[in-house]
């Protein structure tokens, strides 16, 4: 019988909204960086909770708690525009992988599907359109992430982005994509990726699930 869900993890810009079960409250409650918040099934309440962290500069993550937690996720992905991405971590034969630096920040290729598009085929075309490297191969899915951020139109959209790990044996160097604004990349082994500065939130934690899945496969 699967488990059911207890936590669901949204990043909005550098900081972090946390939906979790009651259950696992009391991991947070002694933090002074999160705020604490009851969902009672009121959905007009989530736009409060995500104005409040959105403008706060005391919060760097907010806490929604319920009994029902996938109804939760469910209201709350109701206020949003839904887009959808993939992405890749990429490792050569020297088992190093590719970060690119993107807007100031060291990032991950990745970008939105196509109509009809599936994930694991836009990860591996995003990779190869950002980096211009070819004969990628697709290996296994690492995770899934989700962040908010506003539109043209300063609609709120939420992306999910599924990155997989993808594996590179040729020889040649990154071509970069410069209208994505990706300015230069470094191959680094895992360890000193996990060091860089600065690196998105979200993409760090997707770091340390590649590392916590490559230990166990």
């Amino acid at each position: 019988m699967k488990k059911e869900r207890q936590r669901y993890e949204i990043y909005y810009n550098e900081k972090k909204i946390i939906l979790i079960h009651n259950e696992l409250i009391s991991n947070y409650i002694d933090r002074i960086d999160t705020l604490i918040m009851p969902y009672r099934g009121k959905v007009k309440a989530l736009f409060q909770f995500i104005d409040t962290i959105e403008n706060s500069t005391r919060f760097t993550q907010i806490v929604i708690h319920t009994d029902q937690l996938f109804q939760l996720w469910l209201d709350f992905k109701s206020l949003f525009v839904r887009i959808s991405a993939a992405g890749g971590i990429i490792s050569n034969k020297d088992r190093e992988i590719l970060l690119i630096y993107r807007r100031s920040y060291w990032d991950l290729p990745k970008g939105k599907l196509e109509k009809m598009e599936s994930f694991e085929t836009a990860a591996i075309r995003e990779c190869e359109e950002e980096v211009g490297l070819k004969g990628l191969i697709l290996d296994y899915k690492i995770t899934s992430s989700y962040h908010i951020y506003r539109e043209k139109n300063n609609k709120r959209a939420l992306k999910q982005t599924k990155w997989f790990s993808i594996l590179y044996d040729g020889v040649e160097e990154p071509i970069l994509q410069y209208e994505e604004d990706i300015e230069s990349y470094q191959w680094l082994s895992l360890q000193n990726a996990l060091q860089v500065n600065p690196i998105y939130r979200s993409i760090y934690s997707v770091l340390l699930k590649y590392q916590k899945k490559k230990a166990v496969i």
